[in-house]
């Protein structure tokens, strides 16, 4: 085979006030009389995590406990990058920064997540897990993640329970304020990012023993950043080229550069009324406001434009003729704003106990006037001369000029997008309990009732044009060569003078009116109605507390949306919406009601060791974008037909979880932990060919059908997920603190695929990663403190190739690094630098060890001043 490097050529020629004494240095000092003083050496590292140990010591149930000052003490931005520091939390990131979280390594699908005490609804248009990015940490009190469930807690989570509390003035001795500025810098973009917050606590006395406490909060930043990314539309596949040559290779590859500002405004009001001794009222409310402007370059190496095969190819480079390089432009905003209201209270009746809270939780996503434009430059002979993480692009040496050239490519299509996402939900919770003696122990009864209404809706419009009246180039719209570290980027597109050209000239554009109406007709309306009854029991004895029960929930699901169909051929039953598309009414409506049995028990062994076992039933409500009663695509062409949907018929996961676990605390600050964990899921949820089952009349009605592939999401066999989780805590009196804790997984999942395929059946549960973990040395004396603080999360599978397992997609392990450094001084000020991702680690995915995505993010530096005041 002749060395394709020969004749294709590279591109890249031309603190809140210290009131805990943590550990003493053991010094005495003697005095005539009985008094003796005791030298104690306070840090407010140490404080913090006292705190949140002695709240996950006395909790009835397997829980990690992040405070609000021991969040403060790293450089987490949001409520996500702080929950990535707590034992078997994991985080997903986009372009950089975390977003979803998940518990013990298992699927942030998973999980469910609460703001004082009301549930989260997700903004974005398929998840039902919550991006918790778009909290900022600075309105936050407390954070706990539950592992284990108890009855009066939602069913409604495998890996993990989240709940976020906001601040509360009544939790706080003093009145108080806070100030903070900040600027951080990226790296990679050379961009500076201001940061502004400010929080209140204050009690105002009322008559007799009432008092009402009011903590207001505020936080708003302005994020510049980017990134860098190549990656691999589609998989990577065996070839035999024209020359006979084979290997593994690529049909498309992505260059991409990113510039990006998000803007994160928060805004909590929180008043608490204490009545006395027997009720008291509050209000809870948050709101956050979360805008991403991205503008997006990019090179799409379409490198079968035009013919099947390369004409050679070896597994490390490849070369095609007649292919196509597009040069496009993402220019979009998309704000995000999640609002939650509970009003609540409670009452004591004698022996009675009476407590209501009323929440609405309502998240939006809007994407208005989101503009894709194409320009495309073919033939050409391209290919590739690296594989590898980060493939070396190249063209041969005719076609070099041309791809230099902003001339040289021709505006191809307009993608104009206005979408609309919306998430809301009423929720009512009753909840009554009564003290009582069980055998002579102390003994509490409580039951309730909780109902939650929700709602999710998307409409989805896009326009699509394709002629435009006129010969308009690249050269029309270019600005400099991008800066493009990975490899040579060329031209790219000038945001301001395409948007110019397009608003005056809009009118004159040539709608493409099928394509248009494919896109634009998936709109969509869940409904999902949850009533749940519930009695517990909880008993403490001499040494042990028991807590068991049983909930039981009932779900009413609805769907309404719209069959689109691509089809030369009238679809019976269906109405033409454009030439060559038609469209017909989905309905749907299923319910279903299940019990779920608890138990959790404690037992303190002695003063020093705690003993935890756990048994419960767990679910996990399919996500909405597999629920989704709109199908992304459905296409038939004389015979054959292809369909990628949604299945509303889906069952939830259900699990049936066992913990066991053993603490031990020491006299001073320290802790070590060890827990076991199994969970077996039924129901468990995999994209599949239905093809040999499916139901064809259901898309094309009487048209025969002679081939298909139907990718649509079914419930397949048993998925088990085991592990043992490890945590750490050691203060020392020299200052140092370290704390490090580790959760290692392991799961099994059948995928239910027929005798006929080639691959295994068998593989690890999706979006699981085997390890999790963390490592934080902190270190603090007098008015100066240092955190130094390692996440890991291991390699995890993201996608399945039902064919061929070597298609399987998984995203590499991640190491971060991140660091923090403070200066108190004696006037309530403090001086903060912080810096993240220190080592630049990229985010990479990778199939058969080939390249599907690989993006890099620079290191981001932070100055900040902060001032506490009290009164």
């Amino acid at each position: 085979m002749k060395d394709n490097s020969q004749c294709l050529r590279r591109l890249d020629m031309p603190l809140m006030a210290l009131a805990v004494a943590m550990h003493t240095t053991g010094a005495v000092a003697q005095q005539d009389g009985p008094q003796a003083m005791e030298t104690v050496v306070v840090t407010a590292q140490a404080s913090n995590a006292r705190s949140d140990l002695e709240r996950q010591r006395n909790a009835n149930k397997v829980v990690a406990v992040q405070t609000s000052d021991a969040i403060g003490e790293l450089p987490d931005a949001n409520v996500t990058e702080a929950l990535q520091r707590m034992p078997g939390v994991f985080i997903a990131r986009d372009q950089g920064e975390g977003r979803f979280v998940g518990v013990r390594g298992i699927d942030p699908n998973l999980n469910a997540s609460t703001i004082n005490g009301i549930s989260l609804p997700a903004p974005e248009t398929d998840s039902r897990a919550v991006a918790l990015d778009v909290i900022p940490s600075d309105l936050l009190a407390s954070l706990e993640v539950f592992k284990t469930l108890t009855p009066d807690m939602s069913a409604d989570s495998i890996g993990g329970a989240i709940e976020i509390k906001s601040l509360n003035a009544l939790d706080y001795d003093d009145s108080q304020y806070k100030f903070s500025a900040e600027n951080s810098y990226s790296s990679l973009q050379e961009e500076n990012s201001p940061k502004l917050a400010a929080s209140m606590t204050h009690v105002f006395a009322l008559s007799g023993d009432r008092r009402l406490g009011v903590a207001l909060a505020a936080s708003h930043q302005k994020r510049h950043f980017g990134s860098e990314n190549i990656e691999t539309d589609g998989r990577w596949e065996h070839f035999t080229a024209v020359d006979g040559s084979t290997g593994i290779g690529a049909r498309e590859i992505e260059q991409r550069d990113y510039t990006i500002t998000r803007e994160r405004t928060g805004i909590a009001a929180n008043f608490d009324l204490d009545l006395g001794s027997d009720a008291s009222l509050y209000l809870h409310s948050l709101y956050s406001d979360f805008a991403d402007e991205e503008i997006r370059q990019r090179n799409s190496w379409k490198l079968d434009a035009q013919r099947d095969v390369p004409e050679s190819i070896s597994d490390n480079s490849a070369e095609w003729e007649e292919a196509a390089l597009e040069k496009s432009l993402k220019d979009r905003r998309e704000q995000q704003e999640i609002l939650s209201v509970v009003f609540g209270g409670e009452h004591y009746f004698d022996l009675w106990n009476f407590s209501f809270a009323l929440g609405y939780s309502h998240a939006e996503e809007t994407e208005p006037h989101r503009r894709d434009t194409t320009f495309v430059l073919e033939p050409l002979r391209l290919g590739y001369v690296e594989a590898g993480k980060t493939p070396r692009m190249a063209v041969d040496s005719k076609g070099l000029e041309k791809v230099l050239d902003p001339a040289s490519y021709q505006l191809d299509e307009l993608v104009i997008e206005d979408n609309d996402t919306e998430d809301g939900e009423l929720s009512l919770r009753l909840d009554f309990s009564r003290e009582f003696e069980w055998a002579g122990n102390p003994s509490t009864i409580q039951f309730g009732l909780h109902e939650r209404q929700r709602k999710k809706q998307g409409d989805l419009n896009a326009t699509i044009y394709e002629g435009f009246a006129g010969d308009y180039t690249l050269a029309d719209f270019a600005r400099n060569n991008i800066d493009y570290h990975l490899d040579t980027f060329g031209p790219g597109i000038n945001a301001g003078s395409l948007n110019r050209f397009i608003n005056n000239n809009l009118a004159d554009f040539a709608l493409d009116e099928a394509e248009t109406a494919l896109s634009s007709a998936r709109d969509y309306t869940m409904w999902e109605d949850i009533s749940a009854l519930y009695v517990m029991n909880t008993v403490d004895l001499q040494r042990s507390q028991w807590v068991f029960g049983v909930r039981y929930e009932y779900t009413d699901f609805t769907a309404e949306g719209v069959r689109v169909v691509e089809s030369e051929e009238p679809i019976p039953q269906a109405e033409p919406i454009a030439e060559g598309v038609y469209a017909s009414a989905v309905d749907y409506r299923r319910d279903y009601g299940l019990f779920f049995p608890s138990v959790n028990f404690r037992f303190d062994y002695n003063d020093n060791i705690v003993l935890r076992a756990a048994y419960s039933e767990s679910l996990s409500r399919p996500s909405f974008g597999y629920l989704n009663p709109s199908p992304a695509e459905i296409e038939y062409d004389e015979g054959e037909l292809k369909v990628e949907a949604g299945n509303p018929g889906l069952q939830p996961y259900q699990s049936r979880n066992l913990d066991f676990s053993a603490e031990y605390y020491a006299d001073q600050l320290g802790m070590f932990s060890v827990g076991l964990f199994h969970k077996q899921i039924d129901h468990f949820i995999v994209l599949s060919d239905v093809s040999s089952t499916a139901d064809f009349s259901q898309y094309v009605g009487t048209l025969p059908v002679e081939e298909a592939e139907v990718l649509q999401p079914i419930n397949g066999d048993s998925a088990r997920i085991g592990g043992v989780e490890l945590a750490w805590t050691r203060g020392f009196d020299s200052g140092f603190l370290l704390r490090a804790n580790a959760t290692l997984t392991d799961s099994h999942a059948r995928l239910g695929l027929g005798a006929d395929r080639q691959r295994s059946d068998s593989i690890s549960l999706p979006s699981q990663a085997d390890v999790v973990g963390n490592f934080v040395v902190g270190y603090e004396r007098d008015a100066f403190s240092l955190r130094l603080s390692a996440a890991f999360r291991g390699e995890r599978l993201l996608e399945v190739d039902l064919e061929d397992a070597a298609g399987d997609r998984y995203e590499d392990d991640h190491l971060q690094l991140d660091f923090s450094a403070r200066y108190r001084f004696e006037n309530g000020l403090q001086l903060t630098f912080t810096g993240v991702n220190l080592t630049d680690e990229p985010y990479y995915v990778h199939s058969g060890g080939f390249n599907g995505q690989y993006e890099e993010y620079g290191p981001t530096y932070a100055l900040g001043l902060s001032y506490r005041g009290f009164y």
